[in-house]
């Protein structure tokens, strides 16, 4: 297997074109796909935590095991997913994908509308839906160097982040005011309808072959194995994995008790909290098209640690809230830790292309995943459990915001584990 050298870890030279990866028909699909989905994930990120807090009235727990749920297919099936996905059509894979989850969310305001709808559901959906998703975010991220050339994949993915993030900044508008007209669960409906578009754009696009397999397939183990060989052969894929799953813990950690910190400390609406959403996610807008210059004038490492950093510090602008008005803090937090953790995604994603052949990506992106996926559960566990004892000891209001401190300072130490240049020299 050819190895890429170290130094092509440092950005590409320009796309040659002004529309850089869109000249390309199969890509103009999948992005316009993506960017369909994640307007209707960003409605579905607000209106299924509060279709448990505000509906089913759940307590930081309950948040943090919605929220773990969601994120137990990593864990579990990461390494496995990623030889799949390896075997397979990668487009089908997100064809039934979209579909699939689709239909996953349409049961939750079925059921709220039946007066059926309870924890069990909730937490059923939220697992399965983790499952497609890594399914759908592995084939796409092997799918994208398929279908647009080397000179264009950094410019693909910065493009892809973009347009994500333009629509995450109405997404939270959007859905703050469907729960407030809609209830949350009917909400739901917007995120359903989105992935069947999805679906729908991404059949259009050609079929690519899947992967040619070597001369004998081996055991599923033993290939799920070699993407795990292979970051532990290159130290500096391993230290960005590990650097990811300990900002995972922090972030999560806070994601599990800051709508209730919002909603019953705050006393925010909906409406608010998805207008505050909505602006911070300008900030995720701006890291995206920054990006590129960014990583041009201070280099991968550098980049990734300040980004990491930045990420995790922001989010103390939170509980401020206490103390000063909440809503332009909150709104100023999630823009920075927006453009940073956007910076980081980019170039992260960016980075496993170029070091990574493209019959292993989707094994050895699982490896990587899986390490910094893997703590996804952890932190919102922790911070589920923390903020129940915290709020039950001092009260909701300072357990709380003790709670989202301590998340956001562990996020931002997970820059420390990529100190020193070892790794990631020209």
């Amino acid at each position: 297997m050819q190895r890429t050298p170290l130094t092509a870890i440092e950005p590409a030279a320009p796309a040659r074109s002004r529309w850089g990866a869109l000249r390309h028909r199969d890509f103009r699909l999948l992005w316009a796909a993506r960017t369909v989905s994640a307007a209707g994930d960003r409605i579905t990120q607000l209106a299924l935590p509060t279709t448990a807090i505000l509906v089913l009235g759940a307590s930081a727990g309950q948040v943090g095991a919605l929220i773990a749920a969601g994120n137990l297919a990593w864990p579990i099936l990461g390494v496995f997913a990623g030889v799949w996905v390896d075997r397979l059509r990668r487009r089908r894979i997100l064809v039934t994908s979209d579909v699939l989850r689709a239909l996953l969310l349409a049961s939750i305001p079925a059921a709220y509308l039946a007066g059926r709808l309870g924890f069990p559901q909730l937490y059923l959906v939220a697992g399965l839906l983790g499952v497609l998703t890594m399914f759908f975010d592995l084939a796409v991220s092997a799918h994208t160097p398929a279908i647009v050339p080397p000179a264009d994949w950094a410019d693909a993915n910065a493009k892809v982040e973009i347009s994500s993030q333009a629509v995450y900044a109405l997404g939270p508008g959007v859905a703050g005011a469907l729960i407030n007209l809609l209830t949350a669960p009917v909400a739901l409906l917007a995120d359903a309808v989105s992935f069947l578009v999805s679906g729908g754009l991404i059949g259009l696009t050609r079929a690519v072959a899947a992967p040619v397999a070597g001369p004998g397939r081996r055991s599923l183990l033993r290939e799920a194995g070699e993407g795990l060989r292979f970051i532990a052969q290159r130290p500096v894929l391993l230290r960005i994995a590990l650097a990811a799953g300990l900002s995972n813990v922090g972030l999560l950690m806070g994601l599990a008790v800051q709508l209730l910190f919002l909603y019953r400390v705050m006393h925010l609406s909906p409406i608010l909290v998805g207008l505050a959403f909505g602006i911070g996610s300008l900030g995720s807008l701006a890291g995206a098209a920054a990006t590129g210059r960014v990583m041009e004038r201070l280099g991968i490492h550098v980049t990734l640690i300040a980004s990491a950093a930045v990420e995790g510090l922001a989010l103390l602008l939170i509980p401020a809230g206490l103390f000063f008005p909440i809503l332009p803090l909150l709104a100023v937090a999630l823009a920075a830790s927006g453009f940073a953790g956007t910076i980081w995604n980019v170039t992260v994603t960016t980075f496993r292309q170029r070091v990574i052949s493209t019959e292993l990506l989707g094994r050895v992106t699982a490896g990587g995943r899986v390490i910094a996926y893997g703590a996804l559960p952890v932190g919102s566990l922790l911070g589920g459990a923390v903020g129940q004892a915290l709020s039950a000891r001092f009260g909701a209001g300072t357990g709380l915001a003790i709670t989202l401190v301590v998340a956001s300072l562990l996020a931002a130490g997970s820059s420390l584990t990529l100190l020193g240049r070892r790794g990631f020299e020209t």
